[in-house]
This record gives C-alpha cells, sequence and structure tokens, in this order.
C-alpha cells in the first residue's frame, strides 16, 4: 500500500476534501457567531431592559449599545493579549 503525499484520499481528490474541510469550518465558524451574538444579546437583555414592552425607550436603546460595544471591546482586548503571550511563549 501506497501512504505516500500522492496517493488519493479515500473521500475523493485532495480537491475534494479541502472543499469538504473549508464547508466544515465556514459551518463552525457561523455556529461560533451565532452563539456568541446570541450570548451577548441575553446578558446585554438582562442587563438594560428592566421592564419589556412594546418598544425600547431611549435609554434601553442606549444601555443596549453601549453593553454591545463593551463587550466587543473586552473580547477584542482579551484576545490581542492571548495572542501576545502565545507569540512571547513561542
Amino acid at each position: 500500500m501506497d501512504f505516500s503525499s500522492g496517493s488519493k484520499p479515500l473521500g475523493g481528490s485532495n480537491a475534494d476534501v479541502d472543499r469538504q474541510l473549508a464547508a466544515v469550518k465556514q459551518q463552525l465558524d457561523l455556529e461560533f457567531m451565532t452563539r456568541k451574538l446570541q450570548k451577548i444579546t441575553d446578558k446585554c437583555f438582562q442587563k438594560c431592559i428592566t421592564k419589556p414592552g412594546s418598544s425600547l425607550d431611549n435609554s434601553q436603546q442606549k444601555c443596549l449599545a453601549y453593553c454591545m460595544d463593551r463587550y466587543g471591546d473586552t473580547e477584542k482586548l482579551v484576545t490581542q493579549t492571548l495572542v501576545t503571550r502565545l507569540q512571547q511563549e513561542g
């Protein structure tokens, strides 16, 4: 049996496998972003909407915008810090 890099994968050609892997990665990325957005929405809604109604008043709108901005800023800072630490270790 030949297991060299030129052998054909079981699922098809290398290009087929690459396309399948790219599709799976895209699906996982979409799932991750969907869950992240839902988490942010839930947390900010709990914080900002104390009396749900048929519409948001001005203070609720500002609170939600500020909450989501801060959540994004915090995530960006944590990610940058982690990347820096990993680069220093590696």
